[in-house]
């Protein structure tokens, strides 16, 4: 069996930035899967002008430490290259340094590659990071290799408003480089899969595809009935940015706080950091009487802490513009927690009927929807647990059974 070569330059790059969000859990799962199989394993990150190789050992200590369940130790010489990290990041550049097994320059890459898999490879990059024609041409010069890219969504491309123009153009050069030298290419929903092959077919080569959904990992919650709190509560999830539009749900709490008495307002929870280019948002976050009221902000919450509160809500709201899979909702639904999101094709191939689809640009029908479930009895587990049951939620293990066999 060839070896398998990860590329975790993602998961290093955001080591202090806070808990794991969408395209970095997944670059996580894989990282988990690679050192849980028996295939011989390996581990590429690009480091400040070099890169650097671990094996299974080295893998599994970067792993532990970006789990927490070890940390890192000095930052070494990082503080003088990386002045402006943050010193997370720079003890996690400094560890995988250490850990290494080979190193090099750019240039010296495809020698240290060809060196070390002499007799074949197969790349992943699953995280959207250091797709680059350097690093590709150095895969490529192997003699027996493979290159899979996972394409988590074309955001960047399709809402280029919702991205800084360069973001646009790394990633137009992403799927560039794919479609020129990927062997295969997974994709995260079907959906994904034929936005992504319309834009191959331009480009003139359409690689090799295959579709497998994302799966979620839960932590054990005793009880996923609502918590003692007297108000009802509900919980909106993601990183505070344009494109999840936490605008509609903070206008709504405004009109709540002029036309209703405070104890008759529902609790609104935002769980998630602050992203960019968000200024309206964050005005009304900093400023308005409601936070701390009625609306409240977390933004650095472990992923226990989230589940809870989640299992713990009315219901999920996610008026997002556009998700490249939405893994928040695959989450709630695992728990029977009821669902209102706005309209999306990937919601509905995973989901199908389970979630309330509401329109994004009609605020007063997630007003009138907040309302009528705030004045609702609260579920009983037993609710939740057989809501849960009605849908069929995509495992991590049916992922990789997929996509092993597509490889």
């Amino acid at each position: 069996m060839k070896p398998r070569l990860l590329d975790i330059s993602r998961l290093i790059s955001r080591e202090g930035l806070g808990p794991h969000t969408g395209i970095d859990r997944v670059e996580l799962a894989y990282f988990r899967e690679f050192l849980r199989g028996d295939a011989p394993v390996y581990f590429l990150c690009r480091l400040p002008k070099s890169y650097v190789v671990l094996d299974r050992t080295g893998g599994q200590k970067t792993f532990d430490r970006i789990i927490g369940e070890a940390n890192w130790s000095t930052r070494g010489l990082a503080r003088i290259i990386l002045p402006k990290s943050n010193p997370a990041h720079q003890a996690a550049v400094s560890g995988v340094w250490r850990l290494a097994i080979a190193k090099s320059s750019g240039r010296g890459l495809r020698k240290a590659l060809v060196a070390l898999f002499g007799n074949g490879v197969s790349y992943f990059n699953v995280g959207h990071s250091n797709i680059r024609q350097e690093v590709f041409d150095a895969v490529d010069a192997v003699r027996i290799s493979g290159i899979t890219v996972l394409i988590h969504d074309l955001i960047p491309l399709t809402y280029s408003s919702f991205s800084t123009p360069e973001s646009t153009e790394k990633f137009t050069n992403l799927l560039k480089l794919t479609s020129e030298l990927a062997t295969r290419v997974i994709y995260n929903s079907k959906a994904t899969q034929r936005e992504a092959e319309a834009e191959f077919a331009k480009l003139g080569r359409v690689p090799p595809g295959v579709a497998a959904h994302l799966g979620v990992d839960l932590v054990s919650i005793p009880n996923i009935g609502e918590g003692t709190g007297e108000k009802p509560a509900f919980v909106v999830l993601g990183t505070i940015e344009p494109r999840k539009n936490h605008l509609l749900l903070l206008e709504i709490w405004q009109r709540f706080a002029k036309t209703l008495s405070p104890q008759d307002i529902p609790e609104l929870h935002i769980i998630g950091r602050r992203g960019w280019n968000n200024g309206k948002v964050f005005s009304i976050l900093d400023g308005d009487p409601m936070m701390g009221a009625q609306v409240f902000e977390h933004s650095n919450l472990p992923d226990e802490a989230v589940q809870t509160r989640l299992a713990q809500c009315r219901a999920l709201l996610f008026p997002s513009f556009v998700e490249g899979f939405g893994l928040p909702l695959i989450e709630a639904a695992s728990l029977g927690v009821p669902i209102i999101c706005g309209e999306n094709d990937i919601y509905r191939e995973i989901l199908g009927d389970y979630p309330l689809y509401l329109n994004v640009d009609n605020s007063y029908l997630w007003e009138k929807e907040i309302l009528e479930r705030a004045g609702r009895n609260r579920e009983s587990e037993a609710e939740r647990q057989a809501r849960a049951g009605s849908v069929k939620i995509p495992t991590w293990d049916e992922h990789f059974d997929r996509i092993f066999r597509f490889v």
